[in-house]
């Protein structure tokens, strides 16, 4: 008798076919041929891929055609099938007035042997009694079947075919976000890099030759120190100042530039280099803020880039008030950037704005969203130090001071191994739980008992899947919750919160805060003295997190790792000792 299943798959894929000659010996063949293999498939485990419909009640349309097709395929289960041989594997496919295959548009992968020379045709068939004209042929071939394709493919019932994805209704806002994430992340490190070549304008400004230069710089020393004496004018005057404005407490400069002593105008200017070599010397943060503000007001980048510019010192706090500058807002530029592009991968790929966080299993990963926190905060704050590095390359003199220039800081052995830890984590993670799926699902450990040896479960191992019943897994990625983060992966404790993963949730959130804080901390206030005294670049290195940094995080992840290659058992059966269910 007929395998059921087969029957189902035999009418789902040809009930709705006519053979275009009316002949039944072709109709005959489309049967034997769909049942062949429909075994094959069947033997592999992928009838499910196959179109199935069950048989017509009896005095239906097509209960006479579905009597005929039964004999068929028992004939052909049974070995007594005395047509010409089947072929291996077949296709259904439309054809063209001419009788070629009808490509439109490009052949898929797994319907492109159709046309090969050694391909031959098993009869013409139309859709039903009202045909709209179209043919549809079968292509017959003795060649098997690749291992990962089906045997059969049909473009009417789409066996065997890769339908297109459906759109997705977040693609638009993807593209939208990734582009936004893109260019903030472009754009912070551009204004870090404008601020970077404000503040080298400024040294420059300090050793400047050309008389208009010195008078600026000389006017703006006045006028800074005329802001001083307002704000303060009992204060204590910086020598520079006394030069210059003598016991004069208040001028409008410039208007009142004649009031100026001019004539220790050259004293200024011998203070203000030698202010490059001894930042902390009287005077020189009076100096340099003088040469801030005429970087600003004079410098090419406010002439070239006057609107960047502009923004770059309003943004960033480059003024003549304070001699500091902060690349705050640049970093936190740059990191909402690589946010933005994060968010409009997860919704693009999954449809959810944590979708770069969701995993082949339909869960949000802790390992991936470790991953993505580190490589947010760590990819911003070293480019944007970077890149402020860049723009104050330009107090080099010469090509061969460029080229010993260390523009890119160095990574400390502290952080190297924090980001190697976070990095390596996902990729242990990745190794363990394959051996959860196959041990749960797909292997067996002896545990029938066959040798008299009860396996490793009555052993008592409990790593690496050898009593696991199997990973929890998702239908779809709707599915995925941020609770993920904090349940166990196994079906023995999916609606359990494990606390290893709670304990390196917390410390992760605590170390990434503190490299965040320790980032803006050296961002937020580049000193004039730190400027001043720069030998080549302002940011040599990452800031050091120390060994008990790296510790904490190493401890963290190895505990992580434990917990997650430990089995976790079910309840067991009242009166079972040592054998897990």
């Amino acid at each position: 008798m007929a395998d059921g299943d087969v029957l189902d798959i035999v009418w789902g894929e040809t009930a709705q076919l006519i053979p275009k000659d009316g002949s039944d010996a072709t109709l005959a063949r489309l049967h034997a041929v769909v049942a062949k293999l429909a075994v094959a498939a069947k033997g592999r485990g992928w009838d499910a891929r196959l179109r199935k419909a069950p048989a017509p009640r009896v005095g239906q349309p097509g209960a006479a055609t579905y009597e005929k097709m039964k004999a068929t395929v028992d004939a052909v289960q049974a070995g007594t099938w005395a047509g010409s041989p089947l072929p291996a594997r077949a296709a259904i496919w439309e054809i063209t007035a001419s009788g070629a295959p009808r490509v439109d548009s490009p052949l898929p992968p797994a319907a492109r042997w159709i046309l090969d020379q050694d391909v031959a045709a098993g009869g013409d068939f139309v859709l039903g009694a009202a045909s709209d004209g179209r043919i549809y042929r079968m292509f017959e071939s003795k060649a098997s079947a690749q291992d990962d394709e089906l045997p059969l493919i049909s473009i009417v019932s789409g066996t065997g075919l890769r339908l297109p994805d459906a759109r997705s209704p977040y693609s638009r806002l993807a593209w939208t976000l990734g582009m936004l994430g893109v260019a903030l992340l472009i754009f912070g490190g551009a204004l870090s890099a404008w601020v970077g070549m404000a503040m080298s304008g400024a040294r420059k400004a300090l050793a400047a030759t050309s008389a208009v230069s010195q008078y600026q710089l000389v006017l703006k020393v006045a006028t800074v120190c005329a802001g001083d004496s307002a704000i303060m004018p009992f204060g204590t005057r910086v020598s520079v100042c006394d030069s210059l404005l003598g016991d004069q407490k208040h001028l409008d400069l410039p208007k009142e530039a004649e009031k100026i002593n001019w004539g220790a105008a050259t004293a200024v200017l011998t203070a203000a280099n030698a202010c490059m070599g001894e930042p902390t010397k009287d005077g020189c943060n009076t100096i340099w803020r003088a040469a801030v503000a005429v970087d600003q007001d004079q410098g090419w980048t406010g002439r070239i880039f006057g609107w960047m510019h502009a923004a770059a010192n309003y943004l960033n706090e480059a003024s003549a008030q304070s001699g500091s500058v902060s690349i705050v807002v640049p970093f936190l530029i740059a990191l909402v950037g690589i946010a933005g592009l994060v968010i409009g991968l997860g919704l693009g790929t999954k449809g959810r704005a944590t979708g770069l966080w969701i995993d082949t299993r339909n869960r949000v990963s802790l390992a991936r969203a470790q991953v993505t926190l580190w490589t947010v905060v760590a990819f911003a704050g070293y480019m944007v130090l970077a890149m402020f590095n860049i723009g104050f390359a330009g107090i080099l003199a010469s090509s061969a001071d460029l080229a010993t220039y260390q523009a890119f800081p160095g990574i400390p052995a502290s952080v190297a191994a924090a980001l190697g830890i976070a990095s390596a984590s996902p990729m242990l993670s990745a190794l363990i739980l394959p051996t959860k799926d196959k041990a749960g699902q797909e292997l067996q450990f002896a545990i029938d008992g066959a040798s008299g040896d009860d396996g490793l479960r009555t052993r008592g191992v409990p790593f690496f899947g050898a009593a696991s019943s199997g990973l929890d897994k998702r239908a779809s990625p709707a599915l995925a919750s941020m609770a993920d983060i904090f349940m166990g992966e196994e079906k023995a404790n999916a609606d359990t919160v494990d606390v290893s993963r709670v304990q390196n949730v917390v410390i992760t959130i605590m170390l990434v805060t503190g490299f965040f804080s320790v980032l803006t901390g050296m961002m937020s206030d580049i000193s004039a003295t730190a400027m001043l005294s720069a030998k080549g670049a302002v940011f040599p290195s990452l800031p050091e997190l120390g060994a008990s940094f790296t510790s904490l995080l190493l401890m963290s992840h190895a505990t992580y790792l434990v917990a997650k290659a430990y089995d976790n058992r079910g309840p067991k059966p009242n009166g079972e000792r040592g054998v897990r269910p």
